[in-house]
C-alpha cells in the first residue's frame, strides 16, 4: 500500500510541474494552450485580477478586466493558431495562470445516475523571475 501512495504523490507531484512554465522579465514566451482553435484567452493574474483576451468582436486582441470591463493595452501579445499565445517580452505583471475558451464546446452529455467524471485540471501557470 505504502509504494502505491508514493506512486501516486509523485506522479501527482511530477503533473503538477508540468503545468508551470518558468520565464525571466524579457523573454519572448510562448504559451501552447490547446491544441484545437480557441475563442478567447483567459489569465488570472498573481494580483487576482481575471482577464479575457477574445479573439473576436468589440474587444478583440484586448485584455478586459472581468470584474470591471475595463480593457487593458496588449500589443504585446500575438495569437498563434490554433491555440497559442505569445508574448513578446513577459514583464512581472503577466505572471498568472494562462487558460483558453474553446472554440466550440461541443455536446454535453447527461451522466447515468451515480456516475461522476472528475474536472481535469488545464492552463499554464507563468512565474516571472528578474533577469
Amino acid at each position: 500500500m505504502k509504494p502505491i501512495l508514493i506512486f501516486l504523490l509523485l506522479a501527482l507531484v511530477a503533473y503538477s510541474v508540468a503545468l508551470i512554465q518558468p520565464s525571466k522579465v524579457g523573454e519572448k514566451v510562448t504559451l501552447e494552450l490547446s491544441t484545437k482553435k480557441v475563442k478567447a484567452f483567459t489569465r488570472k493574474l498573481a494580483n487576482g485580477k481575471s482577464q479575457t483576451w477574445s479573439l473576436s468582436g468589440k474587444n478583440k486582441e484586448v485584455w478586459v478586466d472581468q470584474e470591471t470591463g475595463k480593457t487593458h493595452p496588449s500589443t504585446n501579445f500575438v495569437y498563434k493558431a490554433p491555440g497559442t499565445l505569445v508574448i513578446k517580452k513577459v514583464k512581472k505583471g503577466d505572471a498568472g495562470v494562462y487558460d483558453f475558451i474553446p472554440n466550440n464546446a461541443g455536446p454535453t452529455t447527461t451522466l447515468p445516475p451515480r456516475v461522476h467524471v472528475d474536472p481535469i485540471i488545464t492552463g499554464i501557470d507563468l512565474v516571472v523571475f528578474d533577469k
